[in-house]
């Protein structure tokens, strides 16, 4: 890879980790805002759900801001206000002062995440440079809870705004590394029923979205399913860790393998070799059962860069907006659905529920 394509992609992980980081925030904090606040665990869900589904549906308008305005300042000012709101999340006297914090927490994710897609130069090599990227926010979330609860467990809530402080220094940082991006002369990005390329974005988009169904309702069962079969809390949790690792390792496979063999190529394969993998999963137990987990987080993870970089040499013009509908919007249907698994699972029980949501991953492959 070409070294001033590394030197630029530097800040852009490191401002994609600082973002989904701090976001992951939220979940480490949930049992100390239900306390405080005193609410329901429905209210609570409804916490997740607010900031989901702003930091989802709203990349696709903010990517095609970040088109029109330039991408550097949404990528360099987005993850402060994310660090910004989440650092006072858990001080907040009232429900609705922490669903505003989450809806600008969401608002920042959302500026982030097309902006920074859009900035990961061109060239040789651009899957692994758009690979790198995705590594930043995934690392991001695997580390973000362990530092809020360290400080918790140490300091107490009240020391959760000091935090702001390597935020603020990660931020300067940023605001003097992150590349400026040019603004595009003719974005086009949110008329995608006149672009000539539009069948194919859309599959893209389809593709994406019967993805994340699997792996939204994977990652947000996957405690349940270890501590249902019998494992203690710490076990369920490393579970979490192992899938969130083998997805960065999986950032990095699929971006340079689609770099050397093609896109559609490794998308397909991706999406193929992720089936097996996930039931294989689900009816074992045990070391084998990690083991296949962390090889569908892996496979899972590897069409994340590739649908975004194919996307953007897709529609060039509109790399903001295009990552937006590749990124939010498919997040965002992801996350709704998942209320449909849990109510399948309440009915079928969870594993058969996640082995049924798993053939999404056909039509997936097929799309491909």
């Amino acid at each position: 890879m070409n070294p001033s394509g590394k030197k630029r992609v530097w800040p852009l992980a490191l401002a994609h980790g600082l973002n989904d980081g701090y976001g992951a925030f939220l979940s480490a904090l949930m049992p100390i805002l239900i306390e405080r606040l005193g609410i329901s665990l429905t209210l609570a869900g409804l916490l997740t759900s607010v900031r989901s589904s702003i930091g989802s549906f709203a990349q696709w308008p903010l990517g095609l801001a970040a088109d029109r305005f330039g991408a550097r300042n949404f990528a360099v000012f987005g993850p402060l206000l994310t660090a910004f709101s989440m650092c006072f999340l858990a001080l907040m006297p009232s429900y609705w002062g922490a669903v505003i914090l989450l809806v600008l927490a969401g608002l920042g994710t959302a500026a982030l995440h097309p902006a920074g897609a859009s900035l990961v130069p061109e060239g040789a090599g651009r899957g692994l440079r758009m690979a790198l990227f995705s590594v930043g926010g995934t690392l991001g979330v695997a580390l973000g809870p362990i530092l809020v609860t360290q400080v918790v467990s140490r300091f107490g809530v009240s020391a959760l705004p000091f935090l702001l402080v390597p935020a603020t220094l990660v931020f300067l940082v940023l605001y003097q590394t992150v590349p400026r991006g040019g603004r595009s002369p003719n974005p086009q990005g949110i008329l995608l029923h006149r672009h000539p390329q539009r069948t194919k974005i859309l599959r893209l988009w389809a593709m994406g979205m019967f993805r994340d169904v699997v792996g939204t309702a994977v990652l947000s069962f996957l405690a349940v399913v270890w501590t249902r079969r019998g494992a203690p809390l710490t076990l369920a949790g490393l579970s979490l860790t192992v899938y969130s690792l083998a997805g960065a390792v999986g950032d990095l496979v699929g971006g340079r393998l689609s770099d050397r063999f093609g896109r559609k190529e490794v998308l397909a394969g991706a999406m193929f070799f992720a089936l097996p993998a996930l039931y294989l999963f689900l009816f074992t137990d045990g070391f084998i059962s990690f083991l296949f987990l962390a090889l569908f987080g892996l496979a899972l993870a590897a069409s994340v860069p590739v649908t975004l970089v194919y996307g953007q040499e897709l529609v060039p013009e509109s790399r903001g907006a295009v990552s937006g509908l590749l990124l939010g919007l498919v997040w965002g249907v992801g996350s709704l659905l998942v209320t449909v698994v849990g109510a399948l699972a309440d009915r079928v029980g969870l594993e058969l529920a996640l082995s049924y949501v798993g053939i999404a991953l056909i039509p997936a492959g097929l799309l491909a």
